[in-house]
C-alpha cells in the first residue's frame, strides 16, 4: 500500500520506466509508481533532485529509502536483489556475458539515439536543422536494430536460456520507435521478441499506461 515501505517507481508514459515496470510486473514485485511531469519541470525541481541528482526518470526507491537511477543499472539491481525471477542470470551462468553485454549496448547505443530522436534541440538550436537530425537518428536506429536482431541466439527470445530483462529492454525500444513494419522488416528475431513480450500478462498491464 502506498506509504508503507516498498519500492517505489518515478516515471513517466514512455520513458525508461517501460522495462522496469515490465520487470517488476512478470516478476510480481509490488510497487507504486510516482508520476514525474517532465512537461511541467518536476524533475528539475529540489524534491525530485534531493532524491534523484541527475534529473533523469525514471528513479527507483528501494525499500531501504535508498534511490537508484539508470533503467539498465534498476534491472541489473532487481536481478540481484530478486533471483529467484530468472530475468537476469546470476554471476556464473553461461547467459550472464551475452546478457550484461547488450544490456549495456542497447542503454548506451539505441536508448541515447531515441534522445536525438525526439529532441533534436538539444543538440542544435537552428530548427532548419532538426528534420535531418531526426533522420539520421532513424537511419541510426534502423542499423541498431538490425544488430541487435543478429545478435539475437535465443527463438523467440533474445537469450537461448528464456526470457530476461533483455527482452523487456528490447521490447521497450521497439515501442519507442512505433513504426513496426520498419523495425520488423528484414529482421525476423525482433518480431517474434515482440510478439513473445506483447502476450505476457505482465506486458498487458503495462503497455496501456505508456499511450
Amino acid at each position: 500500500m502506498a506509504g508503507e515501505p516498498g519500492y517505489k517507481l518515478f516515471w513517466e508514459a514512455l520513458s525508461g520506466a517501460m522495462a522496469v515496470e515490465l520487470f517488476l510486473e512478470q516478476a510480481a514485485i509490488p510497487y507504486d509508481r510516482i508520476p514525474i511531469d517532465m512537461a511541467a519541470g518536476e524533475h528539475r525541481s529540489a524534491a525530485y533532485r534531493s532524491l534523484n541528482p541527475t534529473g533523469q526518470v525514471p528513479a527507483l526507491m528501494l525499500p531501504s529509502g535508498q534511490v537508484i537511477g539508470e533503467s539498465a543499472a534498476i534491472l541489473l539491481l532487481l536481478g540481484e536483489i530478486h533471483a529467484d525471477c530468472g530475468l537476469v542470470p546470476p554471476p556464473g551462468a553461461e547467459d550472464r556475458p551475452a546478457f550484461l553485454r547488450w544490456l549495456v549496448y542497447m542503454a548506451a547505443s539505441p536508448y541515447m539515439t531515441f534522445v536525438q530522436f525526439n529532441h533534436p534541440e538539444r543538440f542544435i538550436g537552428e530548427t532548419k536543422a532538426h528534420a535531418a537530425l531526426v533522420e539520421n537518428a532513424r537511419s541510426r536506429l534502423l542499423d541498431q536494430f538490425t544488430m541487435l536482431d543478429d545478435a539475437a541466439s535465443g527463438a523467440p527470445h533474445f537469450l537461448r536460456g528464456g526470457l530476461t530483462a533483455l527482452d523487456l529492454y528490447l521490447y521497450m525500444l521497439i515501442e519507442f520507435f512505433g513504426d513496426h513494419d520498419a523495425v520488423f522488416t528484414g529482421r525476423n528475431r525482433l518480431a517474434r521478441l515482440h510478439d513473445a513480450v506483447s502476450t505476457l500478462e505482465s506486458t498487458r498491464r503495462v503497455r496501456p499506461r505508456h499511450g
